[in-house]
């Protein structure tokens, strides 16, 4: 490392997250070292799962993730649109609720984190560890490095982090409703930066870079997908292993033409 700190930040995404698997499989060939991950909603679960260390594991997660792991029933875009539209013909208290309870059932999803992130270890490794989510009543961005995060709660501040809200329900946390972090920040370099960091790689999962003014600067290494990676919650198998892939050799191809972090 030449100076500082290095932070990986990761975008959020749904099942397009299936790149940043890649991409830290080719971090962990080049050997590069990090001190810093941070990351919204689908960035927010993978980067625990960084920061834990366990990179088989997280790999295994991807390769057997299914729809059910996230969901009781797939969201035709018809069907959820016609429950958001039904929504603003309800009087306000059922309206609210409906709200609140988002179009879609997302209780294989708390599951699914409350089995795959283990707190402690993400407190007590030495890559700290940040996410985004956002307070739902006066959309007040929560930016948390791990530290503030309370105990007991990390949990259920990833989950936050990746409420789709309104597709799936908001997540409750201590009387207070939060939502996805994209509704601040869905690539959080910023946050990054106030923990420490002074180099940065940058997994943008959009082609068309969410934070265009770090693309170009010296100490970031900003990585863009080489192909379109399809939808957020395309649970297509082929796709899902195309992304890991493609996050594989763009990073491999990134550091072949030059970059020596």
């Amino acid at each position: 490392m030449k100076n500082g700190k290095r932070a990986v930040v990761l975008s959020g995404g749904g099942t397009k997250g299936a790149y940043e698997i890649g991409v830290w499989k080719a971090l962990r060939e080049l050997s590069v070292e990090y001190q810093i991950v941070t990351g919204t909603s689908i960035g927010s679960i993978n980067g625990a799962m960084m920061a834990m260390g366990d990179f088989e594991k997280a790999e295994q997660v991807w390769h057997h993730m299914v729809m059910g792991d996230l969901m009781q029933e797939p969201p035709q875009e018809k069907g959820v649109l016609q429950t958001l539209a039904d929504m603003f013909f309800q009087p306000k208290e059922v309206r609210r609720k409906k709200l609140i309870d988002g179009a879609v059932d997302n209780s294989p999803f708390l599951d699914f984190v409350k089995d795959h992130v283990d707190e402690e270890a993400v407190r007590s490794s030495e890559v700290d560890y940040g996410l985004v989510t956002v307070r739902a009543r006066d959309r007040k961005p929560f930016m948390l490095p791990k530290a503030e995060i309370p105990q007991g709660l990390m949990k259920d501040y990833i989950i936050a982090s990746s409420s789709v809200y309104p597709v799936f329900p908001m997540h409750m946390i201590r009387g207070e409703y939060f939502i996805d972090g994209m509704y601040h920040d869905n690539l959080p370099i910023k946050l990054a930066e106030s923990m420490g960091a002074e180099e940065l790689i940058v997994v943008d999962l959009h082609q068309k870079p969410q934070h265009p003014e770090y693309a170009g600067r010296a100490n970031v290494l900003y990585l863009t997908p080489s192909e379109d990676l399809g939808g957020i919650l395309a649970f297509d198998r082929k796709k899902i292993e195309e992304n890991i892939e493609m996050g594989y050799r763009d990073m491999l191809r990134k550091f072949s033409v030059g970059r020596t972090f």
